[in-house]
């Protein structure tokens, strides 16, 4: 079980990063051209969203004793399928989207009683707990801005 401080920590730690993520697409983010694969800045936003909210409702789910979120398929599917549904709209639209599913993970952790319980089943039949969910998103926030900043500077 995770202990207050554990907790305290890691979501301290998602938004320290949340926070220099939404900096960096408020900044040179939203004005470079850079691209990972066929993905630039907007794009990556664009997945940013659902994952969020995901782990948010995963999350909120386990607190009520209820099944994980389940991924309805794998991950490019996923990221593809948010890509189309945000198509239409602007940077800032999308932008914003991102800080409200970022304020909707933050509050949905805090009010966790157990970020240990199981709250997120991938397509493949992977389960992930709150805490591993957290540390992920982490993470791969702050690899798309490195390889974003990366890709701008060749």
């Amino acid at each position: 079980m995770t202990t207050e401080a554990e907790k305290d920590a890691l979501i301290q730690s998602l938004d320290r990063v949340g926070r220099e993520v939404l900096a960096y697409f408020e900044g040179p983010g939203r004005a470079s051209r850079a691209q990972i694969d066929q993905w630039g800045a907007r794009e990556v936003l664009m997945h940013f969203i659902y994952f969020h909210q995901a782990t948010a409702l995963g999350i909120q789910s386990a607190a009520l004793g209820g099944p994980p979120w389940t991924v309805w398929a794998e991950t490019d599917t996923v990221n593809e399928a948010c890509r189309r549904l945000h198509a239409h709209e602007t940077f800032e639209e999308v932008l914003g989207q991102v800080r409200l599913a970022h304020d909707q993970l933050l509050h949905a952790a805090r009010q966790a009683p157990d970020l240990d319980r199981p709250c997120f089943t991938r397509a493949t039949g992977e389960v992930m707990t709150g805490r591993q969910r957290i540390e992920a998103i982490t993470r791969h926030w702050a690899e798309h801005v490195r390889e974003l900043e990366a890709a701008a500077g060749r």
